[in-house]
């Protein structure tokens, strides 16, 4: 299994998890509640970051939000699902609930056991409180706004923190760059993104590619525009247009890298 670890934050109420090199997770701690923001692969990385969270918890409420449905941010679930070691509402869109309840997740899950003892002991659990639109918590001393931001893929939401000018990006921004799985989500993975630009986030935190300011966004945006120009753009030249000479995962992204071509082709035609 892997290995959970904290990162640091500008606010120490923002906190920050790690199972490298697959994806970040986090909890803010609002005077009222420790809100978990995504569960990681596993239950076991989850019980991993509720075990660094420590002293937080007492006093509070524990909630969980699932930003979307993947893998890597939801099959955690089961550690605070009814029943579970801890239980906790568990908040999410609709459509995520819906996502994982579906035969289509009961069979990716059995494809991942089949390729991955890691996996042997997870169960789907969807969201236990399931909302169309957006839903805000309120900490007492934080807000968190539960906003959704399809693109990535269609049940994703983030979550913005207006007090901390923080955004938690979920997949909606990424390092080097975010992704689509259909052709068809591009423009609304752009849009997304816009929307999140008018927000003028200080801090942005995605759940791949570490801790960013409000730039982001606009690299992000930058590497699309760029696509739209020069569908024929590969993957290097990308990079260096982003003045990058590497990426960590970067054979990952590369293949990433080939459906937005793709999907900028689409678009065009």
């Amino acid at each position: 299994m892997p290995t959970v670890t904290e990162l640091p934050t500008p606010d120490p109420r923002v906190r920050m998890f790690r199972s490298d090199p697959e994806v970040d997770c986090f909890a803010v701690v609002t005077r009222r509640h420790v809100v978990v923001v995504d569960t990681f692969g596993t239950p076991g990385e989850a019980a991993q970051m509720l075990a660094l969270l420590g002293d937080d918890l007492a006093g509070r409420s524990l909630l969980v939000v699932n930003t979307h449905s993947h893998f890597d941010h939801a099959w955690g679930n089961a550690l605070f699902a009814p029943g579970g070691p801890h239980p906790a509402p568990i908040l999410g869109s609709r459509l995520a609930g819906e996502v994982l309840r579906s035969p289509e997740a009961q069979a990716k899950l059995a494809r991942k056991q089949e390729g991955d003892a890691r996996f042997a002991g997870v169960v789907l659990h969807p969201p236990t409180v399931t909302f169309g639109g957006a839903l805000t918590v309120d900490g007492g001393d934080l807000t968190l706004e539960l906003r959704p931001a399809p693109g990535h893929s269609a049940d994703q939401l983030a979550v913005w923190i207006p007090e901390l000018r923080f955004l938690l990006a979920a997949d909606a921004l990424e390092f080097p760059f975010p992704y689509v799985e259909k052709d068809a989500d591009l423009p609304v993975l752009l849009a997304t993104m816009r929307d999140l630009r008018a927000l003028d986030p200080a801090v942005v935190l995605p759940c791949h590619g570490g801790q960013h300011d409000a730039s982001l966004v606009e690299h992000n945006l930058a590497y699309f525009a760029r696509l739209a120009a020069h569908p024929d753009t590969t993957f290097e030249e990308a990079l260096a247009d982003l003045g990058l000479a590497d990426v960590p995962n970067a054979d990952f992204y590369r293949d990433l890298h080939g459906l937005n071509v793709r999907a900028t082709r689409a678009a065009l035609r």
